[in-house]
């Protein structure tokens, strides 16, 4: 299977692949094509496959480097040449990333549909430096062994329909409920096939996580398990943002908060973690779940808000390849429509710009938060010490 990238910092990356045979793992890298520094990978055996993941550490931030794998000193890489790029360091001025979600196939034997093609190969011609999905990439990860294993399915599902992408860009997944159904491994195959940020307390893994690129904050919650006030993630959350220096924040999920489509919207996440990301200064959030695209007003208070008073902007981004479903309206839909998609998000000093691009290339929405000018802001409620000033908001057709 072809190398892909995990956990990318300004001063380190983790290079994963897998073979059907055993042997000496080894990375070897380095600025130009001398490739000449080696790290070696550690092995293990899963659904009968041999993994290998290497962490690089001691890099420059912001640069990129050439890299192949190796076993037995046999080059694995298919290209003539693969490069990784490290993350910026803090702040940076410029830099993109996508998201997108439900990118699963109907049923746990089959291929990518059409629709999930068309959604990776439209990806394709932009760039980009990191991407989120918010979940179910997979149709049931659960599935612990047979054809229809859950390594089987991450395979079709995932590392052949991105495996030109995430071979040199990091993607950032987050647990959909398809990840976990159809049997009792759901969690542990999640975490053997992804190397993501392990800051979540014991026992988490990597069910949720946060990390830093460039100048903003980035966070992937678990909306499966437990994130009621009170609870070990909640607690985490509430931490986590209190601590956040970057001002930008982006928050990702499976579960939409807000969304008008087949499931409709989560009580849950309305009464514990949408107060929380009022008061912390979330500037946006990204779901799935719905098949469908949907962008909210600003939401304070549960109703339509400014940017300047503090309102959060959600999207439902669920339209990465499973089968679409239809899209309503209600009090906080601003955009919606029923089509595959992803989203081009570029995030400046101070602006942070929202593009929904098909499967034809055109953009179709576009939303600006806009922090450019200072005049006449207003300050988002937040933790003592981390009041943030947010300024005006332009929305484009």
């Amino acid at each position: 299977m072809w190398p892909y990238l995990g956990q990318t910092t300004p001063s380190s990356v983790v290079v994963s692949w897998a073979t059907d045979g055993s042997g000496a793992a080894e990375v070897r890298y380095s600025l130009d094509q001398s490739y000449g520094n080696v790290v070696l990978a550690a092995s293990r055996i899963y659904a009968g496959d041999h993994w290998h993941s290497a962490t690089i550490e001691g890099l420059a931030p912001g640069m990129t480097y050439r890299y192949k794998v190796f076993i037995d000193g046999d080059d694995l890489t298919p290209w003539s040449e693969v490069t990784f790029t490290t993350a910026p360091e803090t702040p940076t001025s410029l830099f993109t990333f996508m998201a997108l979600g439900d990118s699963r196939p109907s049923t746990a034997g089959s291929p990518p549909s059409q629709g999930a093609l068309d959604v990776a190969a439209e990806m394709e011609r932009h760039a980009f430096d990191l991407a989120l999905h918010t979940g179910d990439i997979v149709n049931s990860g659960g599935i612990c062994s047979g054809e229809d294993s859950a390594w089987s399915q991450y395979v079709r599902a995932y590392f052949d329909l991105y495996r030109d992408r995430i071979s040199e860009i990091p993607f950032y997944p987050c647990l959909g409920n398809h990840e976990l159904s159809g049997g009792g491994c759901g969690y542990q195959s999640y975490r053997d096939v992804y190397h993501l940020p392990q800051n979540a307390p014991s026992g988490a893994g990597e069910a949720y996580y946060a990390f830093d690129w460039g100048n903003a904050h980035f966070v992937a919650l678990d909306t499966n398990q437990s994130y009621e006030v009170g609870s070990v993630q909640h607690d985490w959350l509430l931490a986590d943002l209190q601590a956040a220096s970057q001002p930008w924040r982006v928050v990702s999920f499976h579960h939409p908060a807000y969304s008008s489509g087949a499931h409709g919207s989560t009580p849950g996440v309305q009464a514990h973690l949408v107060p929380v990301f009022e008061t912390y200064g979330v500037d946006v959030v990204f779901s799935g779940h719905d098949h469908h695209y949907e962008r909210t007003c600003p939401v304070l208070n549960g109703a339509c808000a400014t940017i300047q008073e503090g309102g959060v902007v959600y999207y439902v981004t669920g339209g990465g390849g499973a089968p679409l479903h239809p899209v309503g309206t209600d009090w906080f839909t601003a955009y919606g429509d029923s089509l595959n998609h992803f989203l081009r998000v570029t995030v400046q000093e101070c602006r942070l710009r929202m593009e929904a691009i098909g499967t034809d290339g055109a953009i179709f929405d576009t939303y600006e938060i806009d922090r450019c000018t200072t005049a006449g802001s207003t300050s988002r409620a937040a933790s003592p010490g981390v009041l943030r000033s947010l300024l005006s908001m332009v929305t484009i057709p």
